[in-house]
């Protein structure tokens, strides 16, 4: 879908959660049970997505995503903000295996991230626990821009914050929907499902050479 040649390519744009971080929703959600005495899935199916969605678009604060959390929650609800965010923190895993290709693609391209995110995840977890957002010229976190992939503006205007244009860049996503939704406005895309599928499809295009990343 949208893998064409890479001879024009300037620029790739990197999903963060699933392509170079493990996630991991279930020990957040099973952290929250542990604390309220309500079950993972009462809490799954309870858990507020149209905050969610705003507090990746930056329409909520902290503390204003924390209640739509406890609020969502059978009442009275005994979560405490401290244990709230300790769940939260447990969502992000380890780096993967693909933060090996961006530093090989960086002497070459400019390479930037694209992720939904929250400010929480970025200013406490993200900017201090990780290599990768030290290996990338820029990043487009949703809640900076006030758009969520795969609102097809957030990819116009993460090109435009990279100096570069859709049919000159590659996005590379875990998500159908989100690569669906750039390659229909010019971007070339690869879906990511594994590292080393991502390597394969970076060098048929003539980005990297596989025998150079280290896996």
């Amino acid at each position: 879908m949208g893998l064409l040649s890479g001879d024009m390519i300037t620029t790739l744009f990197f999903d963060i959660g699933g392509v170079l971080l493990n996630v991991h929703p279930e020990r957040t959600l099973q952290y929250l049970s542990d604390c309220t005495d309500i079950s993972v899935e009462e809490i799954r199916t309870r858990f507020p997505m149209d905050a969610h969605d705003e507090y990746e678009k930056g329409n909520l604060t902290d503390r204003e995503w924390f209640l739509a959390v406890k609020e969502s929650l059978p009442q009275p609800c005994c979560l405490k903000e401290s244990d709230f965010w300790r769940a939260w923190k447990l969502l992000l895993g380890v780096e993967k295996e693909t933060v090996k290709i961006l530093k090989e693609l960086a002497d070459n391209f400019s390479i930037w991230l694209l992720s939904n995110t929250n400010p929480q995840h970025v200013r406490d977890e993200i900017k201090t626990m990780y290599a990768f957002p030290h290996l990338v010229d820029g990043a487009v976190y949703s809640f900076d821009v006030g758009l969520r992939k795969p609102h097809e503006e957030i990819y116009l205007t993460a090109a435009k914050l990279a100096g570069t244009k859709p049919e000159d860049s590659i996005f590379i996503d875990d998500l159908e929907e989100n690569v669906k939704a750039a390659a229909h406005i010019g971007f070339k895309v690869i879906q990511f499902y594994t590292t080393k599928q991502l390597i394969e499809d970076l060098t048929q295009l003539g980005l990297i050479q596989k025998e150079k990343v280290p896996l």
